[in-house]
């Protein structure tokens, strides 16, 4: 008689938890022992206990031959023992299991449905290709057996032997669409089941079962075969768009009758995923009236979205993403309920809400949208937001100074007025004192609010902008309360809106001079630093566009920080190159009215303007050649080989320019030198505009050239010759020569006559032994080549022909119109930089130029 049962382990192991290891390493120790006897009761009972260990983490492999064995015993608690611990133990590498096979056949045959029931449990769990292979015919004819309980098994085992084995699907759809036939509604459940399983991977091979499973959706009463069903058709209508019009009335008939929510679901997502919802067929609602069936499935997810239930708001924001998609027209009248959604404790539902709300805005409500996105970035535990002092729509006196130990406080309009538009410094978004954990803080989050917020504004070339100062504020705001690294997001934004909108520019300029006077980003930057590029960029629109405002020679020193050393060098080149043109538009400002103060401000300015590139210079530098600069020892362009390329380029240039400078106001004079005047020439000769993505492949060819043509002769392969060895001079005699030569000649032509034998002549027909002989390098004579072409006059004409044939217009898609509640802003027309710069002589085809768009703005 054994030792201990299950009962008795798991009592000892409850009354042995200071020793549990040690009770556990005894019971292994018996249940050896145990498998061992003869009895397969013993065995049974033994194995009982191990499977129940190795579901608490102990392996078992080491029984896997004893599992077997209790697998065939006559007793069906044994057996039914032995299949259970074989699915929890046995893999798809397990060596005993070819021992299995004959062993299930044996059992998939028995006259008792409870041996054939646990047969088809346990091959379905353990099955490998090979036994799917051989065991398919012996489950296929159990799908005739009387049960119906063995009919259900029998069906969800060949579908996991169908995935092991897939050359067996041939016979088994043909037998699935008789289970749908089956008088016992478990049975063709479970057969509705298993096609909607398969149709995931090739919804075609399901095609013909289409019109039963039509009559199974109109005829069944169960609500969870028909989910199944509609599941189903969600798949199978986009392969054949007539099943639309078959199921619009189904669909919403269910749509209005039923009240389970996950039917009602499934049959609404089918309907816009399926494109039901476009079938010109009027449906009538719950009071009667005539509407389209669009519109009743957006009426009824309301249901959900609007619903307690996270789950039914999650599944209910998906499948109006997808509606609008379709039909955006009717998603914006939610938009009230949408933007609440912002509000839920889960994170998923944010972010659904998120992308319905990006799509379904308008001009109407582009301010309100990212209004209360940006809400949602100050108003979490990483920026905190006092709702006082909005009168001038920024900061006013709730602004935290820097080094503060309060909380920040911003503030935004309640006419979503940007928070820049208020005097003093920002304050870099940091932790609050909130201790409850916040969704608006997950960088995941936020960084998708930034991309919605991006992508409201600037869709469709900013369609839906109506104030383009208030965007480039908006811009400027997410530097400082995005709480994530989006600097290179932001600065390609602010940099296209700058170049593109003429009437911007100005502004722009005046919101970058105030990024680069904030010393609590710019002293604090590194080239690692998320506002690194952003910062960059604002130099670079301060360089470029500072004509636009008044000239000052302090923007020189914003454009040449100190802490300008820490970044890389194509960053420091940015700040370089618009400090020089800041610093020439001054001096051309300043020649305007020249005078002797003008002339001692200007080498002042100068001197200032060296002594801080030097600065610059030593900073850049490593420390040992700082240290020999500063001893005298290192001439001032040795340490400029020492920075990077694109800075030293710049400062170069810049030096130079000073230089200049300095000789020209050397002595004074009445009028201003002329280099002052013609310096800012050098950058505004030329106005820079964007330039189009397809202008490399839109470069014409010149006439009579031919990409295709090699210019020279083909150049010989010889990758494959091996040059031997040279031999070591040895004096030897001519007649051992001569003996040698001869055996080499002979076993050469043998050989050459052996099929078998991989020849060592080259490929290109050159001997090994013949590169001996190659001439010297200085003998090859020198042939000049002739680089000149011939015009191929026909594949240039048929280039031309294909050019000119490119050049047809597409047909406008019809796409469905927005209602609009109330009027938008009046429009006026903004300048918009649309048309891209092209090559001389492009031929652009008719739908990749970029029109102008007709944009709009406040006055």
């Amino acid at each position: 008689m054994f030792e201990k049962s299950l009962t008795d382990l798991i009592q000892g192991l409850r009354a042995n938890k200071r020793n549990e290891a040690q009770y556990i390493q005894t019971s292994l120790e018996e249940i050896q022992s145990e498998v061992q006897m003869s009895d397969t009761q013993y065995k049974s009972a033994a194995i009982d206990k191990l499977n129940y260990l190795h579901m608490l983490g102990y392996d078992m492999n080491w029984a896997n031959f004893n599992i077997v064995e209790v697998m065939a015993s006559s007793r069906f608690n044994e057996k039914r023992a032995g299949y259970l611990a074989a699915t929890q133990s046995f893999h798809q590498e397990t060596d005993v299991l070819m021992l299995t096979t004959n062993l299930i056949r044996k059992d998939l045959a028995s006259s008792n449905a409870m041996e054939v029931s646990v047969a088809l449990d346990g091959l379905a769990q353990i099955v490998t290709p090979e036994q799917a292979a051989d065991l398919f015919e012996d489950v296929l004819a159990i799908l005739g057996h009387p049960r119906p309980y063995i009919r259900k098994k029998a069906l969800v085992c060949l579908y996991r032997l169908v995935l092991r084995y897939p050359e067996g699907l041939h016979e088994f759809v043909p037998r699935l669409k008789d289970a749908l036939d089956d008088p016992d509604p478990s049975v063709v459940s479970s057969a509705v089941s298993v096609i909607c399983e398969l149709s995931r991977t090739n919804p075609h091979n399901y095609m013909p079962l289409a019109p039963k499973l039509y009559h199974l959706l109109n005829s069944s009463t169960n609500n969870w075969m028909r989910i199944k069903i509609v599941k189903l058709f969600a798949s199978l209508t986009p392969i054949e768009p007539r099943l639309a019009k078959k199921l619009h009335g189904p669909l919403s008939q269910l749509i209005k009758v039923t009240t389970a929510m996950s039917l009602l679901y499934e049959c609404i997502h089918t309907a816009v995923v399926g494109d039901v919802i476009s079938v010109p067929i009027p449906v009538t609602d719950n009071i009667g009236r005539e509407i389209d069936f669009a519109e009743l499935c957006a009426q009824n997810l309301v249901r959900f979205y609007e619903s307690k239930d996270h789950n039914l708001c999650y599944v209910g924001l998906v499948t109006l993403a997808h509606l609008q998609a379709k039909r955006p027209d009717l998603v914006v009248d939610q938009y009230d309920i949408i933007i609440g959604c912002l509000d839920y404790p889960d994170l998923s539902i944010r972010m659904r809400a998120l992308e319905v709300i990006t799509g379904m805005t308008t001009r109407r409500t582009l301010t309100t949208s990212v209004k209360r996105l940006m809400s949602q970035l100050i108003l979490s535990n990483t920026v905190a937001l006092q709702p006082s002092n909005t009168t001038n729509g920024g900061l006013g006196n709730g602004t935290r100074a820097a080094g503060s130990d309060d909380d920040a406080s911003l503030s935004i309009d309640s006419l979503g007025t940007s928070l820049v538009s208020a005097q003093g410094s920002f304050v870099s978004p940091r932790r609050s004192r909130k201790l409850d954990a916040d969704p608006a803080d997950s960088p995941e989050y936020r960084t998708a609010i930034v991309d919605s917020i991006l992508d409201m504004c600037s869709r469709n070339s900013y369609s839906n902008m109506t104030n383009f100062e208030w965007y480039v504020a908006t811009l400027v705001d997410l530097v400082y309360v995005s709480g994530v690294d989006v600097g290179h997001k932001l600065s390609e934004r602010l940099l296209d809106v700058t170049v593109r909108v003429r009437q911007v520019r100005e502004y722009s300029v005046k919101m970058a001079r105030r990024l680069l006077s904030d010393k609590n980003i710019v002293e604090y930057i590194t080239c690692k630093s998320p506002n690194a590029k952003v910062l960059s960029t604002a130099a670079y629109i301060l360089g470029e566009y500072s004509s636009l405002l008044p000239a000052s020679s302090d923007d020189i020193g914003l454009l040449l920080p100190p802490s300008l050393s820490r970044l890389n060098g194509e960053q420091q080149a940015m700040f370089i190159q618009a400090a020089m043109k800041v610093y020439t538009n001054w001096l051309h400002d300043v020649s305007g009215y020249w005078n002797s103060e003008m002339w001692e401000l200007v080498r002042s300015v100068t001197s200032a303007t060296v002594s801080t590139l030097s600065t610059l210079v030593f900073s850049c530098a490593d420390v040992e050649a700082t240290k020999a600069t500063a001893a005298g020892s290192m001439p001032m362009h040795v340490l400029l080989a020492a920075i990077p390329l694109q800075a030293s380029v710049r400062l170069r240039q810049f030096f130079e320019i000073t230089k200049a400078v300095s000789v020209a106001t050397s002595n004074p004079s009445d009028s201003a030198p002329r280099i002052c005047v013609e310096l800012h020439s050098l950058f505004t000769t030329y106005e820079l505009n964007p330039v189009s993505a397809a202008a490399q492949s839109k470069v014409p060819v010149p006439e009579g050239l031919d990409l295709d043509q090699p210019i020279g002769d083909p150049i010989p392969d010889r990758s494959r010759i091996v040059m031997p060895p040279s031999p070591k001079p040895q004096p030897r005699s001519r007649r051992r020569s001569t003996h040698r030569d001869d055996k080499n000649s002979k076993s050469r032509e043998d050989r050459k006559n052996d099929p078998f034998y991989l020849g060592g002549d080259g490929a290109d027909g050159v001997n090994a032994r013949d590169l001996i002989d190659l001439p010297d390098v200085d003998d090859i004579p020198v042939v000049a080549l002739d680089l000149s072409m011939e015009k191929p006059a026909t594949k240039a004409d048929k280039k031309s022909k294909k050019s000119k044939s490119k050049k047809s217009g597409r047909p406008e898609k019809k796409t469905h119109k927005s209602r609009v509640r109330s009027p938008s802003p009046p429009p006026v027309s903004v300048d918009i930089v649309g048309d891209e710069d092209m090559p001389a002589g492009a031929a652009v085809d008719d739908h990749e130029q970029l029109p102008t768009v007709a944009a709009t703005q406040q006055t």
